[in-house]
């Protein structure tokens, strides 16, 4: 056993509710919890294989040497990401949207996002036509190569419904 090995009794204690935890190792049991190291060490002992499995790769990743390839098409390449805001889900609201405009790799331009409260969802998709029309007219982009989705939490736009 090494001397970072987790040991058995804590490996066992985290597959306990934290409350039953508690209850074990507590003041009128043996005493052994200790909040703060227990909460960490519970999670870390739970999900060490994953922890490890990407600490690992990543090592690999940066092992690896890295190709560079130029491809000139690639660079003049102009296309547009919709940006969405909303909650995860089927029927969320949505709570603003924006656009980039990126050339190869580099984003050339942003559309600042919008609030959508109060728009109904027919006024949103007017709006995404009305960006695709600026974009057509500026870049020559007919339509959005993907969509992204942020929550609503991350919107940068001010003042904001939610950051207030």
């Amino acid at each position: 056993m090494s001397k970072r090995a987790l040991p058995e009794k804590c490996r066992k204690c985290a597959m306990l509710s934290a409350q039953q935890a508690q209850t074990l190792h507590g003041a009128e049991e043996d005493n052994c919890w200790n909040p703060a190291v227990c909460y960490s060490r519970r999670s870390y002992a739970r999900n060490r294989d994953r922890i490890n499995q990407t600490r690992s790769r990543k090592r690999k990743e940066g092992e690896l040497e890295q190709i560079s390839v130029e491809f000139e098409p690639l660079s003049q390449l102009v296309f547009a990401v919709l940006v969405v805001y909303r909650k995860a889900g089927v029927d969320t609201p949505v709570h603003a949207i924006a656009a980039e405009i990126w050339q190869g790799q580099e984003k050339v331009a942003i559309i600042p996002s919008v609030h959508c409260a109060g728009m109904v969802p027919s006024q949103v998709h007017q709006y995404v036509g009305k960006m695709l029309s600026v974009l057509e007219e500026c870049y020559g982009v007919k339509k959005f190569a993907s969509q992204t989705r942020f929550d609503p939490e991350l919107c940068a736009s001010r003042p904001c419904p939610l950051h207030r």
